[in-house]
């Protein structure tokens, strides 16, 4: 019985330590490139990616870290997240033929905190998926995919510039595909992944409001379209907000599987 529990506490510490330090990399990183790389004339070219940078660190990596970090024991959702956001930058990697190297070293600790995990379970929401959340997730796939596409193939084909060397069109690409991929998750389970739902939603505004104080710039979405982003992420956030309180409603805030009366709910906030 002590083997388990010592082998057990190991990797949930070691898992700690990891997350702990990924978290402190994306906050760090995250606010140097948001102070320097979007304020600094020298960098005036470059803001808008920047931008995009300093959120892919801040609002898609940092909070499920975070998570991690806080609480290794019952991780595995914040892990589920992490895990969608590194297939997007897999998929953009391979699809755009570079490897990003700032990239490249959070898909790798993304899956040794799996290796890390003690137990899976939890990973299949429990709930019922969310329509309406898949129906906005499949619009933002449609818009974002081509977009994230086109970004990659700016990364094969660009020998020139300045942002193909920064590795700047690979990034965009990588925060594009990584939006629609939360959407479907927190369209899956509402309840379970809301964070995923926050960290797509508040994503697809920064790129949405960047586009539209840094208009011109190399990557920034048209006015129209950006404009369309940035309802489009304060719609599903709130929607998903409703669905989880729904789930909520249906399945008790402690995270059961099977459905609660809704006095016991009530009773027990």
């Amino acid at each position: 019985m002590t083997v388990p529990r010592v082998t057990s506490d190991g990797r949930l510490r070691a898992a700690r330590i990891a997350a702990s330090i990924m978290a402190v990399s994306a906050i760090g990183f995250g606010l140097l490139t948001a102070a320097i790389g979007v304020l600094s004339p020298a960098q005036a070219g470059h803001a808008f990616h920047n931008a995009i940078v300093a959120s892919l660190l801040l609002v898609l990596s940092a909070p499920p870290v975070i998570a991690v970090a806080a609480a290794p024991q019952k991780a595995v959702r914040p892990l589920v997240i992490l895990a969608f956001v590194g297939v997007a930058g897999l998929v953009t990697m391979a699809v755009s033929l570079t490897l990003d190297p700032f990239t490249l070293p959070f898909v790798v600790l993304v899956g040794v905190l799996w290796a890390l995990l003690p137990s899976r379970a939890g990973v299949y929401p429990a709930d019922r998926p969310s329509w309406i959340l898949l129906a906005l997730a499949a619009v933002a796939a449609v818009a974002l995919i081509p977009y994230a596409l086109g970004q990659a193939e700016l990364q094969r084909t660009d020998g020139v510039t300045e942002h193909a060397m920064f590795f700047h069109w690979v990034e965009m690409s990588f925060y594009a595909m990584a939006i629609p991929l939360l959407g479907l998750l927190s369209a899956l389970g509402p309840r379970e992944y809301r964070m995923a739902a926050w960290c797509g939603g508040v994503a697809l505004a920064v790129m949405a409001a960047a586009s539209l104080a840094l208009d011109g710039h190399a990557s920034a979405l048209p006015a129209p379209w950006a404009w369309a982003a940035l309802v489009g992420s304060a719609l599903f956030v709130g929607l998903a907000e409703w669905e989880a309180r729904r789930s909520w409603q249906r399945y008790g805030r402690a995270g059961g599987d099977r459905p609660v009366p809704a006095r016991n709910w009530r009773a027990n906030p």
